[in-house]
C-alpha cells in the first residue's frame, strides 16, 4: 500500500511539473489573473489577438536585426528597455517608435526589481524613463508600461507604480527562452500556450537576440496559419469592443 501511494505521489508530482513547464498560461489565467487585478498578464479574449513583448534591449546589432524582421513581417512589438543598455544604441528608441512599436520601462539594470529598496527602485524608474524619453526625441513616448526584472512584484511596488501612472505588465506566454531550450521546444510551448489575448514574452540581449530572431521567423507564420494576429499592446488591452 505504501509503495502504491509513493508511486501515485511521484506520478502526481511529474504531472504537476509537466503542467507548470508546458502549460503555465492556463495557470496564469485561472489563478493569477483573479488574484492580482492590478497586474496585466493578458488582454481580453476577443478574437485571436496576441501582443509581442521583448525585454532587456537594446542589444546593439541584434536589436537592429529584430527591427528589420518585424518590419518585414509587419508585426508590432513592445520593447521593455533597460536604461543602461541604451548606451549600446542611443538611437534605437527613436527607430522603434518610427516603425510603430511601443516602449516600456524595464529599469536601469538587469536585476530583480522586487529586491530593490523603494528609493532605489523609484530612482531607477525615473532615470530609465528620462533616458528613454531623451533617446526617443523628438518623438513623444506615449506609454506607461513597466515590467519588473525577474517578473517578481509586491504591493509596495504596485503602489509606487500607480503613483506614477504606470501599469505593471507581465505576460501569459513565457517560453523559458532565457534558459535557451531547443527552438523546437519554444515553438511547441507557444503553440500549446497561445490563447486569445495572450502576451508573449521574449528577450533581446547579446546572447539571446539571435535565438529570438530565429524563434520569431518560425513562430509568426505558424501562429498566423492558426488565425492569430499580432496587435500593439495598447490595442490588446483596450477595453472598448
Amino acid at each position: 500500500m505504501s509503495l502504491l501511494l509513493a508511486v501515485l505521489a511521484v506520478i502526481l508530482l511529474l504531472d504537476l511539473v509537466v503542467f507548470v513547464v508546458l502549460l503555465p498560461s492556463l495557470l496564469i489565467r485561472v489563478l493569477l489573473v483573479p488574484l492580482f487585478p492590478a497586474v496585466v498578464f493578458c488582454g481580453p479574449g476577443r478574437g485571436r489577438r496576441l501582443a509581442l513583448t521583448i525585454d532587456d534591449g537594446p542589444s546593439g546589432p541584434g536589436s537592429e536585426a529584430l527591427l528589420a524582421l518585424l518590419r518585414e513581417l509587419q508585426v508590432p512589438a513592445t520593447f521593455f528597455l533597460i536604461g543602461s543598455h541604451l548606451e549600446r544604441d542611443h538611437r534605437f528608441a527613436r527607430r522603434a517608435l518610427q516603425q510603430g512599436h511601443e516602449l516600456g520601462n524595464h529599469l536601469w539594470r538587469d536585476e530583480r526589481a522586487a529586491a530593490l529598496a523603494p528609493p532605489v527602485f523609484q530612482q531607477q524608474l525615473a532615470d530609465t524613463e528620462r533616458v528613454i524619453q531623451r533617446a526617443a526625441a523628438p518623438a513623444q513616448v506615449r506609454w506607461r508600461w513597466f515590467r519588473p526584472g525577474g517578473g517578481w512584484f509586491h504591493q509596495r511596488m504596485l503602489d509606487g507604480l500607480s503613483a506614477r501612472s504606470y501599469r505593471l505588465v507581465l505576460g501569459s506566454i513565457f517560453p523559458w527562452d532565457t534558459l535557451r531550450p531547443p527552438l523546437w521546444f519554444v515553438r511547441l510551448f507557444v503553440r500549446i500556450n497561445a490563447h486569445p489575448g495572450g502576451i508573449l514574452v521574449l528577450h533581446d540581449t547579446p546572447a539571446l537576440s539571435g535565438r529570438t530572431l530565429d524563434t520569431l521567423r518560425r513562430l509568426i507564420p505558424d501562429l498566423r496559419r492558426r488565425g492569430y494576429r499580432f496587435v500593439p499592446l495598447r490595442e490588446l488591452l483596450d477595453p472598448a469592443p
